[in-house]
């Protein structure tokens, strides 16, 4: 985000007026918190024009909040002090306040000239919105979510030189302890303020999480593997016998729990009613794991992979009396499923295994380049040592090079104790893996090209250089030939990556789809699993603008509605079918003729079968959730107003 526009500003300060002279504010001209913190501070009698008295605890008061929180204020100084870095010379102050509103930190910048304005972001000042009006602070804790607001949006026109942006920070059982807020003048440059302390936040949410819980069996998980110890990952703790004790935000996010509830018949449940696996499977799979991710089976069926950590008091009891072999999801020989391009890229990777040549792979999104490269791994002689994968795209541009290269302990705030192997030193001995590479910053580049030439990494902080010997596989999206041309990638780097380019199709102009939707059910471990032959047709002919993730998916979903039955077409989410419909031919003679050579006998014509397909999976869903609305359009993966209006189209609403 930029600083506030001259036009912004002035829409801000207009729709003020306008609510402060007739009480009402034209539709979008501010946001819909704004409106609702303006109504609050009305009715709470609040003058705009006259400067509130500067709302203060006393000394004392002050250290016993801080005492209170202790926990919070350890876990989010590292935090504020790398937010403070990030957005250094910005005339800005990082600002931590408690669950009232009460400024407990504070860093930075003088980010006014006024002297009382200053007085303001000092430590014991009260932030809350009955008297201070419309801040993001006070508004972020009534909202209880993330808030800018600038100028003209504050109440009072005291503050209308400020810029802030805070995030309320929630504790391990979802209750509110805090906000995180980055205040400035308006008129200095804000790059990206709000998503920059919506990060801070949580990592300080994950630290008290994990400083608040002790358990025997802590479970890391993302639906990416990449995801798995980022900011971004589930976590899930459980006794011993596995009864859950806590879960993040983030791990409820994924399982579509109400993150702020208070309802605790969360630590009700059990390790079994979460995911698709007893926990005497589970402490298989740690054992032959040795803490890699792995895949694992939520009971809605969607797949999602997890790193565990086991107490050592407990270790001597997982010993597993029939071990598990991991591998990964396919093998090269299985991917060679009847497509000529497929078998080409297969046949071409199986003559350069293990001869220390870098791979990269081009192809879609969703065609299955990670995939690809983890049977390339598994089928080389470094099958047995480490397999890391970095998603390029996924990590921030500040992240990156010390997830890359490491760091040494005290290399930047916030750095781990010890200091932190990198992904490219944790690949020593076997293969590294940079998807989306095409999305690598270029002064990383530059580093990159140096560790693969001279086959050492420096970590952060330390001069020493660290030997490593990895295979490298690399995979993007993108034109990289284009990028080079443009000088947004580096020649050198390009040609050091490409040793063999591998060109992976797209699902579309494959000729092998129902040997693929085999390979998927083997996958999902339901080889016997039935489709119907409209279903079949339905998937023969869809475009499959996401690939062979798509594909994945649908099948996953369609799999997990059928519940053990025949796939049928009202099996497929709404949406999948109406990406078809729209891709159909228009012209009657066209679709007769579609018809004919394309669909089953009994079927009727595309268009004609597909609103049947449709209009049917509204009926039965509308059966089987009793009339329910928000189930069925999660079902049909629509929203509610898209499945009210197709009901009042079929008379049922």
């Amino acid at each position: 985000m930029t600083n506030l526009s001259s036009a912004e500003a002035q829409t801000a300060a207009l729709a003020r007026q306008e609510f402060l002279t007739l009480g009402r504010v034209q539709e979008g001209a501010i946001a819909e918190a704004i409106e609702r913190s303006w109504r609050r501070c009305i009715s709470n009698g609040l003058d705009v024009e006259t400067p509130q008295e500067l709302m203060m605890i006393s000394a004392q008061e002050l250290e016993q909040r801080k005492a209170k929180n202790h926990l919070l204020l350890t876990h989010a100084e590292p935090e504020m002090m790398t937010l403070s870095e990030q957005i250094a010379h910005t005339r800005s102050q990082v600002v931590l306040t408690d669950g009232e509103g009460v400024i407990l930190r504070s860093m930075g910048d003088v980010i006014v000239n006024d002297s009382a304005q200053r007085s303001d972001l000092l430590p014991g000042v009260s932030w809350s919105e009955a008297h201070r009006g419309t801040n993001a602070i006070g508004t972020a804790l009534i909202e209880q979510s993330a808030i800018s607001v600038q100028g003209a949006e504050h109440f009072m026109t005291h503050h209308h030189a400020l810029s802030c942006s805070a995030v309320p920070i929630f504790g391990a059982q979802s209750d509110l302890l805090a906000t995180l807020d980055v205040s400035n003048d308006l008129s200095a440059p804000q790059q990206h303020t709000l998503a920059l302390v919506k990060m801070a936040a949580q990592m300080i949410e994950n630290r008290l999480f994990r400083a608040s819980h002790h358990a025997e069996i802590t479970v890391h998980f993302h639906a990416r593997p990449e995801f798995i110890g980022t900011l971004w990952e589930g976590i899930a703790m459980f006794s011993s016998d596995g009864q859950l004790l806590a879960m993040n935000r983030s791990g409820q996010f994924q399982f579509g729990l109400n993150l702020q509830s208070r309802n605790l018949s969360l630590l009700d449940m059990r390790f079994e009613r979460l995911f698709d696996m007893t926990t005497s499977t589970l402490f298989n799979q740690v054992s032959n794991n040795h803490s890699l991710a792995f895949p694992i089976r939520l009971h809605s069926g969607a797949r999602i992979y997890a790193k565990v950590e086991v107490n050592s008091a407990i270790k001597p009891a997982l010993t597993p009396s029939n071990p598990i072999k991991r591998s990964s999801a396919a093998s090269l020989d299985m991917l060679n499923s009847g497509d000529p391009n497929m078998a080409l890229a297969i046949q071409q990777v199986k003559r350069v295994i293990n001869r220390d040549i870098p791979i990269l792979i081009q192809g879609e999104t969703g065609t299955g380049k990670e995939l690809f490269a983890r049977a390339i791994h598994d089928a080389s002689l470094r099958h047995n040592k480490p397999w890391i994968a970095v998603n390029c795209a996924s990590l921030p541009e500040g992240l990156i090079e010390a997830e890359l290269f490491g760091y040494e302990e005290g290399a930047f705030t916030g750095a781990k104790r010890k200091g932190s192997p990198g992904k490219i030193e944790q690949a020593d001995g076997g293969t590294l893996f940079l998807d989306e590479i095409g999305d690598m910053p270029l002064p990383l580049q530059a580093r990159l090209l140096r560790v693969l030439q001279e086959r050492v990494v420096t970590p952060l902080g330390s001069t020493k250089s660290i030997p490593v010997n990895f295979s490298l596989i690399s995979a993007t999206n993108q034109k990289l030939k284009q990028k080079v041309a443009l000088g947004e990638f580096r020649s050198d780097l390009y040609y050091r990556l490409n040793g063999l380019n591998v060109n992976l199709p797209a699902l579309r102009e494959r000729e092998d789809l129902q040997q693929l939707i085999a390979l998927i059910l083997q996958i999902e471990q339901v080889s016997d699993a039935d489709i119907s032959p409209q279903a079949k047709a339905i998937l023969e002919q869809h475009p499959w603008p996401g690939n062979i993730r798509q594909l994945h998916n649908v099948i996953r979903t369609a799999l997990a509605l059928a519940d053990g039955g025949t796939i049928s077409p009202m099996h497929f989410t709404l949406d999948f079918i109406e990406e078809l419909h729209a891709e159909l031919p228009q012209n009657k003679q066209d679709v007769s003729d579609f018809a004919s050579h394309h669909m089953p006998m009994q079927m009727t014509p595309p268009q004609q079968e597909l609103k049947k397909v449709a209009d049917d999976a509204i009926k039965m869903g509308m059966q089987q959730h009793a009339g329910n609305v928000s189930a069925v359009a999660r079902q049909l993966g629509i929203s509610r107003n898209t499945l009210y209006r197709k009901l009042r189209l079929l008379g049922l609403a």
